[in-house]
């Protein structure tokens, strides 16, 4: 397979993503707010365990497609913010997977150890996935590349997902989505649009 084609299908991770990590924030209003230890062996906890697992295995696939359609024009800043997405994405993905399946053991057996936001590395991951996001969302708009709205939707939706607040991920979740519908559809090449938005 081309790498092009292997690109255009990371559009498709993209939007998987996105979608995946957009209803994992709806399924979490269910139990924000709650105490966690009783929330973690949920069936609806293991719903959204799942979701936000996928999540975090797609995000990097469909990051890697999203900056090589990009990165001829994407410059040094968008490099960075490739490596610091892609890293803090790694990290919180980390995180991801400790809540699916050590939460729940931890919930019966420890519940006093679920205080997963004084845990060491927690905020800070979050703080570098935000970071990439946004470094990665501000050379996207110069790039000119994919659609400015969507990108502009990157840049604030990394801002926000730092928040520990419901729904403060479906921003970021929709920006993601459709950039990775962009390039899935072959859309947005730097062919099509070779001026640098300023």
């Amino acid at each position: 397979m081309s790498s092009s084609k292997l690109i255009r299908w990371s559009g498709l991770a993209a939007i998987a993503g996105g979608v995946s990590l957009a209803i994992a924030e709806l399924v979490s209003l269910s139990f924000f707010g709650y105490d966690f230890s009783r929330t973690a062996t949920t069936s609806t906890y293991a719903l959204y365990s799942l979701l936000i697992m996928i999540t975090g295995v797609l995000l990097p696939l469909g990051l890697v497609g999203l900056y090589a359609r990009q990165s001829e024009v994407s410059g040094p800043l968008g490099l960075v913010g490739f490596v610091v997405a892609f890293v803090g994405t790694m990290l919180v993905a980390g995180f991801f997977w400790t809540s699916a399946f050590v939460a729940p053991v931890l919930a019966v057996e420890a519940p006093e150890l679920l205080a997963v936001r004084s845990l060491p590395g927690f905020f800070r991951s979050f703080i570098v996935f935000g970071l990439g996001w946004l470094l990665f969302g501000v050379a996207t708009l110069r790039a000119g590349v994919y659609p400015r709205v969507a990108a502009v939707l990157l840049v604030v939706g990394a801002v926000l997902i730092v928040i520990p607040l419901p729904l403060t991920g479906v921003v970021l979740a929709v920006a993601v989505a459709w950039m990775g519908y962009v390039l899935f559809r072959g859309r947005g090449t730097p062919a099509e649009r070779p001026e640098r938005a300023r």
